[in-house]
């Protein structure tokens, strides 16, 4: 009776384990690919920089592949993972390889200028976990006063932000974050740029980023924040939103961004029993592991219409 018990056990066990497996394969911190996937503009010269993989095990190895969408593999970089805060592991790039020609290269950046489309596919001990897709693009330079040509990175940094309230604390201020940049020869531009959020069935505009707020972009994607606040005919200095005014009421939300008083982008998200939803790639579970958006447990990611 004891073995069967204990057998009933172990395979209780066991199922938990592979559901876990299941809802929680290895991932990367999505916010970290974006901030990691660097390019020096002037020169076409790409680095991976302190990018963040998910549900891996402390000291696992692995290793990451760059190559053209079409397969053609151009770099591999080696690294192991460091244990940052369960889940979150840093993984460290110890040895780079040109694929090319099979030559050990400086970790660090690799040369990448000519123009496509490309993928980075990162693989651990039971293979490949995640891929992803981006593109290098080249505005020529006419001015040789000017710095010459530059290389720009394209993909998901135009398309996707997220809503923010530290710790998933609903008394915790309400953020939205995304990646700007200024494409064009010229290096740095500033730009006005305005957020806002209504809710549909009744087009109340609820908050807004703060007014006049001004950014100084560059050829780089950088992540830039925007504290939302209660519009201004409710208080004339600006009242921090919090999560927990948005959250009281469900429905559907639009989320507006304007840069220089022209249209940038529009998200669209909503409010369920209290909870921003989840979707598409975000959806824990439903969204193909290998391209699943990790944004933890107080980041909500949303996709540009």
């Amino acid at each position: 009776m004891k073995k069967l018990y204990w057998k009933a056990v172990l395979i209780l066990a066991l199922l938990a384990g592979m559901a876990f497996a299941l809802e929680y394969p290895p991932g990367l911190s999505y916010s970290t690919v974006l901030n990691g996937i660097k390019m020096r503009p002037s020169e076409g010269a790409l680095r991976l920089d302190n990018i963040q993989a998910t549900f891996l095990p402390d000291g696992a190895e692995g290793y990451t592949v760059l190559r053209k969408a079409d397969g053609e593999k151009n770099y591999r970089f080696d690294w192991k993972t460091q244990l940052i805060q369960a889940p979150y592991s840093l993984l460290d790039e110890y040895k780079c390889t040109d694929l090319r020609n099979n030559q050990q290269c400086t970790p660090g950046f690799v040369s990448l200028k000519e123009p496509g489309n490309y993928v980075l596919d990162f693989y651990a001990a039971d293979g490949l976990f995640y891929t992803f897709p981006f593109a290098v693009s080249k505005l020529a330079g006419s001015d040789p006063f000017a710095g010459g040509d530059a290389y720009f990175l394209e993909g998901d940094w135009s398309k996707y932000g997220y809503l923010f309230y530290s710790g998933a604390n609903p008394e915790q201020s309400l953020i939205w974050k995304v990646w700007l940049r200024n494409k064009a020869i010229e290096r740095e531009k500033d730009v006005k740029v305005r957020v806002e959020i209504i809710r549909d069935k009744d087009k109340k505009l609820i908050c807004t980023s703060r007014e006049g707020e001004t950014k100084t972009l560059n050829h780089e994607w950088v992540r830039y924040e925007f504290d939302m606040i209660f519009p201004m005919e409710k208080t004339s200095y600006g009242q921090y939103f919090k999560a927990k005014d948005l959250l009281a009421v469900d429905g559907a939300y639009t989320l507006t961004m304007k840069i220089d008083d022209k249209p940038y982008g529009t998200w669209k998200f909503s409010v369920t029993g209290g909870k921003l939803n989840y979707t598409g790639r975000t959806d824990r579970g439903k969204a193909d592991p290998l391209t699943f958006i990790e944004g933890g447990r107080d980041a909500w990611w949303y996709g540009k219409q």
